[in-house]
């Protein structure tokens, strides 16, 4: 077990108009990540990891049920070219290595005395995949991304490969969509892993904004 304290939503909801503590976090998760990333080789995985994380589910499995969860055709139109533009990338084997891929708020434990991170738990989803997947979920909407920057500042220099923010920003939109194409036969206003279909619906279109095609 990883000792500390697990609240994601308040967390978040802090590090919205607190800057210190959200450089401070993403500085505790980049250094996490270089230990990650660099201490694990692909032949301790080969055999009995996948070579693909296991979200976003795939676009064939995504498409189908926007059309059931929303209405609105723009909106399906500007997912499915990211859905195209995601399936299309050629991933350098450079860039892949042990990935967690579901880091977030939502799955570090936070000393709540001090706000420092204890470490990162549930690994269910681990794959031997692209790198940038441990990010994704660093795009928090909020300006200058400092969760984001401040992980990246620590990791870059440690592995010595810059990150593709756009690619960041793709993977965080293609993510937001398969939360909500997952969202099919749910009341709108239910909760589905934290959102309201309201919610989930700006995450998208957020996260789209950001990206460049």
């Amino acid at each position: 077990m990883v000792p500390g304290h697990c609240d994601p939503w308040p967390l978040y909801e802090r590090i919205k108009t607190d800057l210190p503590l959200a450089r401070h976090i993403g500085q505790a998760i980049g250094a996490i990540l270089v230990e990650q990333h660099t201490r694990v080789t692909k032949a301790d995985v080969t055999g009995w990891l996948p070579d693909r994380v296991s979200w976003p589910e795939p676009a064939d499995w995504i498409r189908p049920r926007l059309a059931k969860v929303i209405d609105d055709t723009a909106l399906i139109g500007s997912i499915g070219r990211a859905l195209y533009t995601y399936e299309s990338l050629s991933i350098d084997p450079a860039d892949c290595a042990l990935v967690h891929g579901d880091v977030g708020l939502h799955n570090l434990a936070v000393d709540p005395a001090t706000n420092d991170v204890r470490g990162i738990f549930d690994y269910d989803s681990a794959a031997w995949a692209d790198r940038h997947h441990d990010v994704r979920y660093l795009v928090l909407a909020i300006a200058g991304e400092p969760v984001l920057e401040a992980a990246l500042a620590v990791y870059e220099p440690a592995v010595g490969r810059t990150l593709d923010r756009n690619r960041i920003q793709l993977y965080n939109a293609v993510c937001a969509a398969s939360f909500l194409a997952s969202r099919l036969g749910v009341p709108a206003e239910q909760k589905w892993c934290g959102r309201t279909l309201e919610e989930d619906v700006r995450w998208v279109r957020q996260a789209l904004d950001c990206v460049q095609f």
